[in-house]
């Protein structure tokens, strides 16, 4: 399967999980670290897995610390990641993700010497641009009232792109599966970090006391759709020319949830319920297409 469709399978993958991270999270469970939590449970059998068929690979100490950081760092992510859905429209956060290949494609170009070009630079404003305009709290509000779901964004995108660089440097020492198991059991150790943190531990026993069977298979469905949407993206990531063209290609992910959002909040809206009145929708699209527009150009 070539890296261009998994790199697009991926970000239809995370859409898909998103939205029922936002049903989860508004309507099931009581803390939204749970999901992180359990994210890990399931990332450790993956690891196990994958050392069992491949045999463990032994790293050296400095490469094995950073696969294990990334993995952390991945799984630290999530928590600003589900902060910021449980407080805007998944259509809203979305898009402001994509200022994450942008954080990518800096750090690539810093730490893994990929050169940046003057239409990338361009591209890298345009992205902001409309990042920032997803970001206002009314479309014809003030130009300085941020949604409070925005600095979530920034911070889960820094966490995430810090990793993505380290993963990238590992397996183009060590190959893709050994750094992808370690960076499983990186995972798995930031969710029993955070596990031992009493508000995030005792959060997730009172779910796991409380919330139904039926519940917990839509929790395990959802990771499961989780941890193969990113293993398509690491593995892209891996085979592709450069990072950033994968990075880029996660630009497709805004145009997903805004479809699936509509689609939701007509057919379904006892799921997930979004504005969808003509106004938000065309602004929303505005910006998602100034985003593509910038990632189209990072990748000229």
């Amino acid at each position: 399967m070539s890296w261009l469709l998994l790199a697009l399978l991926a970000p239809a993958l995370y859409s898909v999980s998103s939205f029922i991270d936002k049903y989860v999270i508004e309507q099931k469970v009581k803390s939204f670290a749970t999901l992180t939590i359990l994210g890990g449970c399931v990332a450790l059998p993956f690891a196990l897995g994958i050392f069992a068929v491949r045999g463990f690979t032994v790293y050296p100490l400095e490469q094995t610390i950073l696969i294990l950081l990334a993995g952390i760092g991945m799984e630290l992510s999530l928590l600003p990641h589900y902060k910021a859905i449980s407080l805007d429209d998944i259509s809203t956060v979305t898009p402001v993700f994509q200022i994450i290949p942008v954080f990518v494609l800096i750090l690539s170009y810093v730490f893994l010497g990929e050169q940046l070009t003057a239409e990338q630079f361009i591209g890298f404003w345009i992205v902001i641009t409309g990042a920032f305009l997803l970001s206002r709290d009314k479309p014809n509000g003030t130009i300085f009232a941020i949604k409070k779901s925005f600095g979530w964004v920034m911070l889960a995108g820094i966490l995430w792109a810090v990793p993505a660089i380290i993963f990238k440097f590992v397996t183009v020492q060590q190959g893709f599966w050994d750094a992808l198991a370690y960076e499983f059991l990186g995972v798995s150790i930031g969710a029993f970090i955070l596990f031992l943190i009493p508000r995030f531990g005792k959060g997730f026993i009172y779910d796991v006391r409380n919330v139904s069977g039926g519940v917990w298979g839509i929790l395990l469905s959802n990771e499961f759709i989780y941890l193969i949407g990113r293993l398509f993206g690491f593995y892209a990531i891996a085979v592709a020319p450069a990072i950033a063209l994968v990075s880029a290609l996660n630009g497709t992910m805004p145009l997903f949830t805004l479809v699936f959002g509509i689609i939701l909040s007509v057919w379904f809206p006892y799921i997930v319920k979004e504005d969808i009145r003509k106004a938000v929708v065309a602004h929303k699209l505005v910006a998602i297409l100034l985003i593509g527009a910038g990632m189209w150009l990072i990748n000229a």
